[in-house]
C-alpha cells in the first residue's frame, strides 16, 4: 500500500527527496522504533565535524573549476606525458583524476576539464563517443584519491554502527594503492 502512495506523490510531482525520506519515516514506524530515536541518530550524524567538509570540498571545487587550474593541470600533465602514444588521453585521465581529488566531486570535473578536454580530444582526431566516454569516465577516477569526498561520507554514515565502524584516516590509506 504505502508503495502506491509512494509511486502516486512521485506522478504528482513531490520532490524525491520529499518521497524517500517519507518512505523511511515510514519504514521506521513499520519497524516499531520509536520517534525519538530516529531524531537522536540524525542529529548524532549532523554534529560530527567531518560533516563540515562536504561544503568546502564544493567551494573548493567551485573556486578551481572558476580559476585557469584546469587549464594549468593539462598544461602541465601534457608536458609530462603528452609526446607518448595516445598521450592526450593519457593526459585526460591523470588530469581528470587528479581534479576529482581536489574538488570531490566527479561532475565538477566533466563540467571544467570537460570543457576543456573535449574539443582538443576532437581536434586531435579522437571520435565523438571515445571522447566523450574517455571525459566522463576519467572524472570518477580521482574519487579514490585521498581526500576524497565519498570516503569521508563512508567514515561518517558508517560511525554509528560498531560493527562495520572504519575512521577516516583508516579510509584514506585504503584508498592509497587503487588511487
Amino acid at each position: 500500500m504505502s508503495t502506491i502512495v509512494f509511486v502516486i506523490f512521485a506522478l504528482l510531482g513531490v520532490p524525491l527527496f520529499a518521497i524517500f525520506g517519507g518512505l523511511a519515516l515510514y519504514s521506521y514506524h513499520d519497524l516499531g522504533l520509536p520517534p525519538i530515536a530516529i531524531i537522536s541518530e540524525y542529529y548524532k550524524l549532523a554534529s560530527q565535524p567531518v560533516l563540515l567538509t562536504i561544503p568546502l570540498f564544493t567551494l573548493s571545487g567551485y573556486l578551481l573549476a572558476e580559476s585557469k587550474a584546469p587549464d594549468r593541470m593539462v598544461n602541465v600533465a601534457r608536458s609530462w606525458i603528452g609526446w607518448m602514444p595516445g598521450g592526450l588521453a593519457i593526459t585526460t585521465i591523470v588530469a581528470c583524476a587528479f581534479f576529482t581529488a581536489f574538488t570531490g566531486a566527479s561532475g565538477v570535473t566533466i563540467i571544467a576539464l570537460g570543457g576543456l578536454l573535449y574539443p582538443i580530444l576532437m581536434k586531435e582526431g579522437y571520435g565523438d563517443k571515445f571522447s566523450m566516454g574517455l571525459v566522463t569516465s576519467c572524472g570518477s577516477l580521482g574519487l579514490l584519491f585521498p581526500p576524497s569526498l565519498p570516503l569521508i561520507l563512508y567514515a561518517l554514515i558508517s560511525s554509528g554502527n560498531p560493527a562495520v565502524m572504519v575512521t577516516v584516516d583508516q579510509l584514506f590509506i585504503a584508498g592509497i594503492v587503487p588511487g
